[in-house]
């Protein structure tokens, strides 16, 4: 029998501990880029990088794709696209947290529940963030139940509602303008709702007090700092012991062409820093909650991409047809991006529903059972 000397055995031991991988994750960060499909993830790093496959998202370690079809239609809105990832249960454009029971404008359908609410359940610290704005369909799918994801005044008082846990412990988004107009219609405001529940709703990131570990954050301006709000979000909830579930959502509409690839390669340094920053507890994923009709059709290596663009707007252009680029304002139904890295990671792989997002979070976590 070989017999090993006992540092020799000492030193295989610590090997095997440090070698072993998290099997599970205490924390989930889902990164959400709405409109971003394949072509414009290709045009976002031709753009920003002169060259293609430069996206940190394009090089994360596990890749799929995701079909982003609805309960009933093949081209999907936000609404439908992300009530399938946070739920794993598809249900019709336009409609917010709700089954395909629902009948937009009209029929509520069976409340679906999400992972948001299932880590709140579970005691994590849960957030959510988004430069388009907060009562947005994306945002709204984790702490919303409407028919219609344009009942903004509707969707803001669910803002403060407690289906499990404590609700959402961190917010921070865009869109005041729109909560404003849309309870002065039913003569309240922001103030009065948020002193009926005790919680306060800052209209800036530097609002935030310096020990907080709870904050909404309604702004006017969509182009506040992502990467600190993301910062200072994960400071918040990292304060939790039992992990934290955070949604981190960028417009990557390109309507207006050079606003939203920008946004799109800011977001991608967003992930590689929190990517980078969270650990080898965190699971990161992203994706997309539909693709968009951009093409990149021409070009030479070292020219601008963007060439002949004419004055910006802040979007709704109509179509666009650039010597390099064409643009028509309309979603479309290929397949997006898959991209992780973390604790169960792995299951990100080959041609994927957008209903299998949610079972992966699920997973990583180590939870079982059925979502609603």
């Amino acid at each position: 029998m070989i017999r090993l000397p006992i540092l020799a055995l000492l030193w295989i031991a610590a090997v095997g501990l440090t070698a072993a991988p998290q099997t599970r994750a205490t924390n989930v960060i889902l990164f959400l880029a709405d409109a971003a499909g394949i072509p414009t993830l290709n045009a976002a790093s031709i753009h920003g990088h002169g060259e293609n496959r430069r996206l940190f998202v394009q090089r994360m370690p596990h890749i799929g794709l995701s079909d982003t079809a609805t309960a009933s239609q093949i081209v999907s809105d936000s609404a439908a696209g992300m009530t399938a990832i946070v739920t794993g249960q598809r249900t019709h454009n336009g409609v917010v947290g709700m089954g395909p029971d629902a009948v937009r404008g009209s029929k509520d359908g069976m409340p679906l529940t999400t992972i948001l609410e299932m880590a709140e359940a579970r005691g994590l610290s849960t957030g959510v963030i988004s430069n388009d704005a907060l009562t947005g369909a994306t945002p709204a799918s984790l702490y919303a139940k409407v028919n219609d994801r344009n009942k903004t005044a509707e969707i803001f008082r669910q803002v403060f509602l407690t289906r499990s846990g404590d609700g959402p412990d961190v917010m921070i988004g865009s869109g005041r303008v729109a909560v404003v107009d849309a309870l002065n219609a039913e003569n309240s405001t922001i103030e009065a709702i948020a002193a009926q529940h005790g919680r306060p709703v800052h209209e800036s990131l530097e609002a935030i007090p310096d020990h907080a570990t709870r904050a909404i954050v309604l702004l006017e301006d969509r182009n506040f700092d992502l990467a600190a709000a993301v910062r200072m979000t994960r400071r918040m909830l990292s304060t939790n012991p039992r992990g934290y579930f955070l949604m981190v959502e960028a417009d990557a509409h390109t309507d207006a062409l050079r606003p939203g690839l920008d946004r799109l390669l800011a977001l991608d340094r967003v992930i590689e820093a929190t990517t980078d920053e969270a650990g080898p507890d965190t699971l990161v994923l992203f994706t997309g909650d539909h693709s968009f009709d951009l093409r990149v059709h021409g070009g030479m290596w070292g020219k601008p991409l963007l060439t002949g663009v004419a004055a910006e707007t802040s979007g709704g252009m109509t179509s666009v047809q650039l010597a390099n680029v064409r643009m028509n304002n309309v979603h479309t139904a290929e397949e997006v991006l898959v991209a992780g890295q973390g604790p169960g990671a792995d299951r990100v792989r080959g041609y994927m529903a957008n209903t299998d997002l949610f079972h992966v979070m699920l997973n990583a976590l180590g939870w079982s059972g059925p979502a609603n």
